[in-house]
C-alpha cells in the first residue's frame, strides 16, 4: 500500500481496519487489465477507497459495517477492467461482472454486494441513469443505496486531483463529506503519485484548455 500512515490514523477504528483490509487485498488479489496505469489502476483505486471510507463514516456513521464493506469493495473493482485512460463507458459494468465472478469464486470468502456491484456499474454513467437503476433495483432501500452510489462517484471524484490543478471542479461535488475532503485529497496525490506524473498531466490538460478558447 502507498498511503502514508498520518492519513489512514485519522479514521475511526472500524474504517482503518476495514482500509487496511481491502487494501492490501486490493494490491495482492485483484487483477487488473491495466495494471501499469499511472491514472486508473491501484494507486487510484487505494486513494478511492480511503476517500469512500472517510466519507461513509461522516454521511452514514461508523457503525454500518455493511455500508463501508459496500463502498471498500465498490473502490477496489470499479476500474478493474478498464480498456484505456479515456472515458471508457462500459468499463464499471465489466468490472461489475469481475466482481461478481471473483465473490462467487472465492468459496464465501469475499461476500458479494449487489449494491456495490451497483454502484461500480453506473459509476461511468449520467447520475440520473445511475439513480433509476437503483431505484428499480432496490425499490425498498433506495435511499440508502443511492446515498451509497453518491458517496461512491464523490470518492471517485476526489482523486481528479491526480490530474493536475484543473482536474477537480469543486461545484460538482454531490455531498457535504466530499467537499470537506477536498484538501486532503490534493494532499494524498501528492503523498502518493510522482510529480512528475502529475505535472504532465497538469500541463496536458492546460493546453486543452487553452486551445478550447
Amino acid at each position: 500500500m502507498i498511503t502514508p500512515s498520518r492519513f489512514y490514523e485519522s479514521l475511526p477504528a472500524t474504517a482503518r481496519e476495514l482500509f487496511l483490509k481491502w487494501g492490501d487485498f486490493l494490491w495482492n488479489d485483484v487483477t487488473f487489465n491495466m495494471p501499469d496505469s499511472k491514472l486508473h489502476a491501484m494507486g487510484h483505486c487505494e486513494r478511492v477507497l480511503f476517500h469512500a471510507l472517510a466519507m461513509g463514516v461522516l454521511e452514514i456513521g461508523h457503525d454500518d459495517m455493511e455500508a463501508l464493506e459496500i463502498l471498500a469493495h465498490a473502490s477496489v473493482f470499479h476500474d478493474t477492467r478498464r480498456q484505456d485512460e479515456y472515458q471508457d463507458v462500459g468499463h464499471g459494468a465489466r468490472a461489475a461482472v469481475y466482481y461478481e465472478d471473483y465473490c462467487r469464486q472465492s468459496d464465501g470468502a469475499v461476500t458479494f454486494h449487489p449494491e456495490a456491484a451497483y454502484l461500480m456499474r453506473y459509476h461511468d454513467l449520467d447520475d440520473n441513469i445511475g439513480r433509476e437503476a437503483i431505484r428499480k433495483g432496490f425499490p425498498d432501500s433506495y435511499g440508502r443505496v443511492e446515498k451509497l452510489y453518491e458517496i461512491f462517484k464523490d470518492a471517485d471524484a476526489l482523486d481528479r486531483w491526480r490530474l493536475g490543478r484543473w482536474g477537480l471542479d469543486v461545484k460538482y461535488l454531490r455531498t457535504d463529506s466530499a467537499r470537506s475532503l477536498v484538501d486532503t485529497a490534493r494532499d494524498l496525490v501528492n503523498a502518493t503519485m510522482d510529480p512528475a506524473v502529475v505535472a504532465y498531466y497538469d500541463r496536458l490538460i492546460d493546453d486543452m484548455m487553452h486551445n478550447r478558447q
